[in-house]
């Protein structure tokens, strides 16, 4: 049995309803804008999240390509590093030469240009062979520089050859001066020379770590090291032999 109460509700609801779409033609349109504005309100939440997401994204990833181009300046500063010290190395090759030739102040002793032609590494005794001997004017004890730094000298000679003992051996002795004062020093087939005491002579040295070893030869002024400490020892740091292009034998001594 149908009830008539509800088929009552229902015809008035359509009644209305009938009568709101008559009387009020625009009330679709207006729920239309209703509803887009309750849309907009409802979305706006959403949308800020997911701005705030995005824009989290772009900074990392912005942050990961930084990352990358910091580490590819790093290895290109690495790069221009060792390019740098390796045109430092060719540079200094020459730094004592241009200062020898463009000051006038330098006394330039007499000497011949030589080539090594063995032993350049120093493996055996610390001495190396080269390409002059008594023919080109060399004589025993003939110092080996390159620039004004002594490397050796002249210990065995032929007529076209000659045999070098280089500061580093062992079998090296010399007769410095430092501060004004004479000093005899051996080598230790290390980096350096020690301080031998002289005979008759009980003076305790008073030489400063940096003081500089020369050798006087005629009015030249040839450059043998500077001291420093070991334990507190007393010892003469030799400059390391690395470029063997540019050496001579002073021969006016």
């Amino acid at each position: 049995m149908i009830n008539n109460k509800k088929v009552l509700l229902i015809y008035i609801i359509c009644f209305f309803l009938f009568l709101t779409l008559i009387l009020f033609p625009n009330y679709n349109s207006k729920t239309k804008l209703f509803t887009f504005f309750v849309k907009e309100k409802i979305e706006s939440p959403f949308k800020f999240v997911s701005n705030e997401v995005k824009d989290l994204f772009l900074v990392l990833n912005l942050n990961f390509n930084y990352l990358n181009t910091i580490k590819k300046l790093e290895n290109e500063n690495d790069y221009l590093r060792s390019i740098n010290k390796y045109l430092l190395t060719l540079t200094s090759k020459f730094s004592e030469q241009n200062k020898i030739f463009h000051q006038s102040n330098i006394e330039l002793p007499i000497s011949v240009g030589v080539q090594v032609l063995g032993d350049k590494n120093l493996v055996y005794n610390k001495n190396f062979i080269i390409n002059k001997g008594s023919k080109s004017g060399l004589a025993l004890g003939n110092y080996i520089i390159d620039g004004l730094n002594i490397v050796g000298r002249v210990v065995n000679l032929n007529l076209n050859t000659s045999e070098v003992v280089t500061v580093k051996s062992i079998n090296y002795g010399d007769e410095v001066f430092i501060n004004g004062k004479s000093y005899i020093v051996s080598g230790t087939n290390n980096n350096y020379l020690s301080f031998l005491r002289q005979k008759e002579s009980n003076e305790i040295p008073d030489f400063q770590s940096g003081d500089k070893a020369v050798v006087y030869l005629d009015n030249v002024i040839l450059k043998l090291g500077i001291v420093s400490y070991d334990n507190n020892q007393p010892i003469l740091l030799t400059p390391d032999i690395k470029n063997f292009e540019n050496l001579r034998v002073v021969t006016n001594d």
